[in-house]
């Protein structure tokens, strides 16, 4: 539909750079899912602003959005989308230096990926929380799920399969 349609368009201008652009066009998706009632819609497009505020650095108003995602995504079970909102959310954590924040819904986002066979949140949920512990100085664990990110990702034929091995080689050269 149109909502769609709109955040499709946005996604073109956040790829470019123009984020009021991409903001104006979310802004108009975001009244039409709810003006026709369409939640899921809504929670998809709260996860996108989320993300326009998360590249402009202004963390505050990505967490406000994303909570918002995240609340919708949890009254109509869509347990995929609150995986990705975990996600994100660990990642404006992480940004704001509260690491524990982070850690916490990584494992969160995590258990729903596996709960729900989502190999894209799988893959990054790995990656992400492997990296972070092993930044951590918990290095075993997290060397394990880097390599179940490498794994996952050569399955897949993910085109992230080099990062994660420049990732593995960064920490395993540190022993």
């Amino acid at each position: 539909g149109e909502g769609a349609t709109l955040n499709n368009i946005a996604a073109i201008y956040r790829a470019r750079g123009d984020y009021d652009q991409a903001l104006n066009y979310l802004r108009q998706s975001l009244s039409i899912f709810r003006e026709i009632g369409d939640r899921a819609g809504e929670g998809a497009t709260l996860n996108n602003i989320a993300a326009i505020y998360d590249a402009r650095g202004d963390y505050e108003q990505a967490l406000n959005y994303l909570r918002q995602s995240l609340t919708i995504r949890r009254e109509i079970g869509d347990r995929a989308g609150e995986g990705v909102c975990l996600h994100n959310l660990a990642g404006i954590y992480l940004q704001r230096g509260e690491i524990e924040q982070a850690v916490e819904r990584l494992v969160q986002a995590l258990q729903i990926a596996r709960e729900v066979n989502a190999a894209e949140l799988l893959l990054a949920g790995y990656r992400d929380l492997g990296g972070l512990l092993c930044v951590m100085g918990q290095k075993k664990e997290g060397l394990d799920l880097l390599h179940q990110a490498l794994q996952l990702g050569r399955e897949m034929g993910h085109p992230g399969v080099p990062q994660i091995e420049a990732i593995l080689r960064k920490f395993e050269e540190e022993d």
